[in-house]
């Protein structure tokens, strides 16, 4: 530890600092001189609540109230949105370009992997377009304020302009509208870190969801395996404090919400879900992590409880569906509305009136132990590991407790339609030492 990290409040500027400069560098040696334009240039704002399951949003029946903001948020809701990855690195990129993993390049090109050593994936194809890159092309102005140094790791340096700091969202909420009220044309990237291990628990909070004071609950026990007295004492208080900062996270968006111009486009998603001793036998029989973790955080696995996210789209002509979607479909959508021309092909769909999707969404890219791959179509989900040969199928409706083996003739036909000759990703992502000491801490390094 360095000596700064004794005090959070001068590290987090120090590190903030560092990563002003750093990306000042790196975009000196960019040039996005493709030309972009749309009809109807309104703000466009993203924000990005880090590891939200969505079965832990109250507005979509879960039974404590952990989201009232987002819950009386005036937009689309989508309460069966998946998230392309089951972790920031490659979940962000995909959300910002329409295309899965595969496709724009932020992968692993080893498998098995193992994040936790120092085994880095390769970031997205320099020739694959963000939304970024693409409104800044068409004379917006545009930022990233995160608190997941993953999310600027990966595609930081596609915005004019970064802001880096490990603090909790009211902080970060604060920095993005001082940000957003010097600009004419905005397109902002907000990524909050509260829900992340180790969580932001807001102390006003700890009394809403009884959240006792137990050694460790703000990262992780319990995570070789759930024997052992005190398992289910533990659970439920890491679980309630899991909800504690997930409302930390949504009071602080009222004051973003109100301050946004009514013509904004806004953006409300997680990048991946979190896992709270779900599947534990069942992650065993599919992967060999090599930490030796199971059924905790995320990055590992392809079921529901990291994949299954929340989405809400304020914007005109934008309806809320139960139907699946997937966060490709965000920057379709995004560009639809704003009237973009020259507009790419997609993985996604843009969403726009009923949503009828005939095409399988997919989820891959997991971070340890062999890589995985998730698809859904027309009421089923499969899950293949490609390296093992491992396959097992769901109906969706089920909790994903009681797998069946083997994938269906619909699955293996949802499979099949995508091409996984992966394109040629960028550089490998590099960290420096005190990047790496902060994802030591998130728990993606050990």
């Amino acid at each position: 530890m360095s000596i700064l990290q004794r005090f959070p409040r001068l590290n987090n500027l120090w590190m903030d600092a560092k990563h002003r400069v750093s990306h000042r560098l790196v975009r000196r040696e960019q040039s996005f001189t493709r030309e972009f334009s749309v009809e109807d240039p309104r703000p466009v704002v993203v924000v990005v609540i880090d590891s939200l399951r969505v079965d832990h949003v109250s507005g979509f029946g879960y039974e404590h109230p952990t989201t009232p903001t987002l819950d009386g948020f005036d937009a689309a809701a989508f309460p069966n949105a998946k998230a392309p990855a089951p972790w920031t690195f490659p979940s962000v990129p995909s959300l910002l370009s329409g295309r899965y993993p595969h496709n724009h390049g932020g992968c692993f090109d080893t498998d098995p992997r193992d994040l936790s050593s120092e085994q880095f994936p390769n970031k997205p194809a320099p020739e694959v377009p963000m939304l970024p890159d693409l409104l800044s092309a068409a004379g917006y102005e545009t930022a990233m304020v995160t608190a997941i140094p993953m999310a600027e790791r990966t595609v930081g340096d596609r915005f004019d302009t970064v802001s880096v700091k490990y603090t909790d969202a009211e902080e970060r909420v604060e920095t993005a509208i001082d940000w957003l009220n010097g600009q004419d044309r905005p397109f902002l990237h907000l990524q909050l870190g509260d829900p992340h291990a180790p969580l932001d628990i807001p102390d006003r909070h700890r009394k809403t969801f009884d959240v006792p004071d137990v050694e460790g609950i703000e990262d992780w026990c319990f995570r070789e395996t759930t024997d052992g007295e005190g398992f289910e004492a533990y659970r439920d208080a890491r679980t309630r404090a899991y909800d504690a900062s997930i409302r930390g996270a949504d009071d602080a968006l009222g004051p973003l919400f109100e301050e946004l111009h009514d013509d904004a486009i806004v953006v409300v998603c997680s990048d991946h879900g979190e896992a709270l001793w779900d599947h534990p036998e069942l992650e065993r029989e599919l992967n060999d992590d090599p930490r030796g973790y199971y059924a905790t955080d995320h990055g590992h696995s392809v079921f529901g409880e990291l994949t299954d996210v929340p989405l809400w789209i304020r914007a005109p002509g934008v309806s809320g569906s139960t139907e699946n979607v997937s966060l490709t479909d965000v920057v379709p959508t995004v560009l639809s509305l704003i009237g973009a021309k020259e507009v790419d092909e997609f993985d996604g769909d843009a969403i726009q009136g009923e949503v009828e999707r005939s095409t399988p969404i997919l989820c891959e890219e997991t971070g340890y132990g062999y890589n995985q791959r998730a698809v859904w179509l027309e009421g089923e989900k499969g899950i293949s590991v490609p390296e093992t040969g491992e396959e097992v199928s769901f109906e969706t409706t089920s909790d994903e407790s009681a797998p069946r083996d083997g994938l269906t003739d619909t699955l293996e036909k949802a499979f099949s339609r995508f091409v996984f000759s992966q394109e040629n990703g960028g550089e490998k992502m590099e960290v420096d030492n005190e990047t790496k000491d902060r994802l030591e801490d998130l728990g993606y390094l050990e």
